[in-house]
């Protein structure tokens, strides 16, 4: 369907092909074929006595502003921030008005965190640097002003209100807990053989030099508890995991992990089933959560409030989002973008698969959460958008513009473009 409205037309495109698509058909076509389809859905409709659902409203795209940029790439970080990482700085900007802020100088920034008054600036590429340089792996500026307030030298992870500081590959387990706001030691670590942190409990686990295991306070490191509990036997190491409510051991060695991974629960110590612990769970879609087993080879759709298993996911690369889960298809030959490209979109409920979105790529993900794909007519420079509810995917129109990479900003994309450029995007419903 093809509508006017002042100066702006909108072109309902369908559903595009798997192959790149070339220039919108012609206004009259699209009218015509229109009718025809509206007249055949209306008269099957009366047949079968179906009283079709109102269909969703069609949104198009007005362009909000155009951030000048240096190949970067953009980070929703709140409601009130979002950073820019180019090559050589970091820039702020108020997204009521895309006001520049504040920039940061320095090179290779990925992520940021805000934290109170400040935000903390993570940087993806310091490992590689000589380690007499000392780079910095993070630094962490005043939210207003962008000022330094502290920076580390040292990998920096932020768990509420504690930080966890050591040195990657250290084999001495050298690592401490720091106040993120001023980065003040609070406690080290006693010598370990592994450790990991318990965010749900605010503890941390590590088993001693002796095999025993110990729980600490996360915040002060008080020691809580030490019990002996039952140990892997095979393997040259051993790791520790932290589930729902479970603790897990296991060994691993250079032929990686050896089974069965020893479990326990986290209140009373005792020796539970592994069934349905997960090493790492999150936020799916469509009220469900991606539960990854500990070698990371198993994928399951499991109920976040019980940690039932819905149904496990068939091997292949999956991506979240509303619709539902995305099932990422081999990825096409002699094309110079490296998105993933959808294969198929998953009911979790029905296990039915959806073939409509095949070719369309992965645009970005918020939060583990795929909101937005893209369809590319390369010859003429337009991306096609489509936006991802849990009814379907609401076609946005082409822009002009190449996409490389966007994230969501309240009812905003804001998009990286081939060109190097931001472009701020507004999601904008079509009325009648």
């Amino acid at each position: 369907m093809v509508r006017e409205s002042g100066a702006v037309t909108v072109i309902d495109l369908g559903v595009l092909p798997s192959e790149e698509p070339g220039e919108p058909p012609a206004r009259i076509d699209l009218l015509l074929w229109g009718r025809r389809l509206a007249a055949v859905f209306t008269v099957a409709a009366v047949l079968a006595g179906v009283t079709a659902a109102a269909p969703l409203p069609r949104h198009r795209l007005s362009t909000l502003a155009v951030l000048p940029s240096s190949a970067g790439v953009a980070r929703v970080v709140d409601a009130g921030l979002v950073m820019v990482f180019e090559n050589q700085r970091a820039v702020a900007y108020d997204p009521d008005g895309w006001r520049a802020l504040w920039s940061v100088q320095g090179s290779a920034f990925v992520h940021a965190v805000a934290y109170q008054d400040l935000v903390l600036l993570f940087r993806g590429d310091a490992m590689n640097e000589p380690a007499a340089q000392r780079p910095e792996w993070a630094r962490a500026v005043d939210r207003a002003t962008g000022l330094l307030r502290w920076s580390s030298d040292r990998q920096v992870e932020l768990q509420g209100d504690v930080m966890t500081v050591y040195v990657v590959a250290d084999l001495e387990q050298r690592v401490e807990f720091h106040d993120p706001r001023t980065n003040e030691l609070r406690w080290r670590l006693p010598s370990s053989l592994t450790w990991v942190s318990d965010q749900r409990r605010s503890a941390l686990w590590r088993i001693a030099p002796d095999g025993a295991l110990v729980e600490h306070d996360l915040l002060t490191g008080a020691v809580r508890r030490t019990e002996r509990v039952r140990l892997p036997d095979k393997g040259e190491n051993l790791n520790l995991r932290v589930a729902r409510g479970a603790l897990g051991i296991a060994s691993f060695g250079e032929r990686g992990y050896s089974e069965p991974t020893l479990w326990y629960d986290t209140t009373s110590l005792a020796g539970i089933s592994g069934v349905g612990q997960w090493s790492w769970e999150h936020d799916c879609g469509r009220g469900l959560h991606c539960a990854y087993s500990l070698d990371g080879e198993r994928v399951y759709l499991v109920d976040p409030a019980t940690g039932a298993v819905i149904r496990s996911v068939a091997d292949g690369r999956a991506f979240g989002s509303p619709l539902g889960l995305l099932v990422v298809g081999p990825q096409d030959s002699g094309t110079s973008f490296s998105l993933p490209t959808v294969g198929a979109v998953l009911d979790p409920s029905t296990a039915v698969q959806r073939a409509d979105l095949k070719g369309w790529r992965v645009l970005g993900m918020d939060d583990s959460i795929v909101r937005v794909l893209a369809h590319y007519d390369v010859p003429h420079k337009l991306t096609y958008l489509a936006e991802l509810t849990d009814r379907e995917a609401v076609r946005l129109g082409p822009v002009p513009h190449l996409l490389r990479e966007c994230t969501t900003a309240g009812r905003a994309l804001v998009c990286a473009t081939m060109a190097g450029d931001i472009v701020v995007l507004r999601i904008e419903q079509d009325r009648p």
